[in-house]
């Protein structure tokens, strides 16, 4: 399986559900530390998406749209929360990024 992530695809993404932060001196930092770990939620739901499709399908349970949502918004849950204790550092390394003057 050749799964690729399409780290254009996911910024376009991440940019149209993040709130718009402008950059300037005045920043508001708590602002910026939610959107980053926004971004790195939505980063994070698209890795778990991509893991999931290397997971065989045995056909033994049929699987319908209820059972897609479900596990999307699963996802997404688990990925807001481990981007909100943490992550995998990405939101911090952001944050030092777009802070540094």
């Amino acid at each position: 399986m050749d799964s690729k992530i399409d780290p254009n695809q996911l910024l376009s993404q991440a940019l149209s559900q993040a709130p718009k932060v402008q950059k300037s001196k005045g920043q508001d930092a708590q602002k910026l530390r939610e959107t980053t770990q926004q971004f790195e939620a939505i980063f994070l739901q698209q890795i778990f998406k991509e893991m999931r499709k290397t997971i065989p399908d045995d056909g033994l349970i049929q699987r319908g749209n209820a059972d897609d949502m479900y596990t999307q918004l699963q996802d997404m849950e688990a990925a807001k929360i481990m981007a909100e204790q943490g992550g995998i550092g990405l939101a911090d390394l952001m944050m030092q990024q777009l802070t540094k003057d």
